[in-house]
């Protein structure tokens, strides 16, 4: 498990421990808003893991006022797409010693409201939260779809999903009295979880790639994804932000 907050990570793999009987469960160090702590933490796991069977890109932030990286980069563009992109990529060499493998990201069905203004990745000229998240889960579909693509025919398959609008931390930055109306709307962790579990379980040999998931179904993705010349020209600008040539 990777996590900015090492306390809350040590918490759950108690729990996992004590409800499972696994005492496999390891802690690394993550903050997704730092391409230097993607890097550090892809290295460490690689430095004590062979393989990865299954990359669950799950974390993500709804910000309500604008913030600027460290590395430069608009927060919610940074954290929900950059981040996983870039420890997707230096994690592919435990990925393909594992094949079949997965990798799977979280995403929202908001990408299909989702615009991108290339110009607005390091700061909008005008901020707007709610268009801010529609355009960072519209960038992680395309360059999960763009890798879906170049790994192809390597056994490794990669895949989409929306969780349903979920009760968790991303509601924190929300004034208490939108706080009070989402969180009796929006469904528990733990039926949000349900079609990443679903996911997760599949046999990775008889899996199919590029899709797309609601409510544990394939589903019909937003119109822009697929569009190879689009995420071509995203993918090559998210490789030079993140100081990345991969081989796929």
């Amino acid at each position: 498990m990777a996590n900015r907050n090492r306390a809350r990570t040590e918490q759950l793999a108690r729990e996992i421990i004590e409800q499972t009987g696994n005492d496999k469960v390891s802690q690394l160090d993550l903050d997704l808003a730092s391409l230097a702590s993607v890097r550090a933490c892809a290295d460490e796991f690689l430095r004590t893991h062979g393989k990865l069977d299954i990359l669950l890109n799950n974390a993500g932030l709804m910000s309500t006022e604008e913030v600027i990286t460290e590395d430069g980069f608009e927060l919610q563009f940074a954290v929900n797409n950059l981040a996983p992109f870039l420890l997707t990529l230096q994690l592919m060499p435990a990925l393909e010693a594992a094949v079949p493998s997965q990798v799977i990201f979280v995403t929202s069905m908001m990408h299909k409201f989702g615009k991108l203004d290339f110009d607005s990745f390091r700061g909008w000229k005008k901020y707007s939260g709610g268009a801010s998240y529609n355009q960072s889960k519209l960038a992680m579909m395309l360059n999960a779809s763009e890798l879906a693509e170049r790994v192809r025919g390597k056994r490794i398959a990669v895949n989409t999903l929306h969780p349903g609008a979920v009760n968790t931390g991303i509601l924190d930055n929300y004034s208490t009295f939108a706080q009070f109306f989402l969180r009796r709307l929006f469904i528990v962790p733990e039926k949000g979880a349900q079609t990443s579990l679903y996911l997760a379980a599949q046999d990775a040999r008889t899996m199919p790639t590029g899709k797309y998931f609601v409510n544990s179904k394939v589903a019909k993705a937003g119109k822009h994804v697929g569009n190879r010349k689009l995420q071509e020209q995203l993918w090559e600008l998210c490789c030079e932000y993140c100081g990345v040539v991969p081989v796929i």
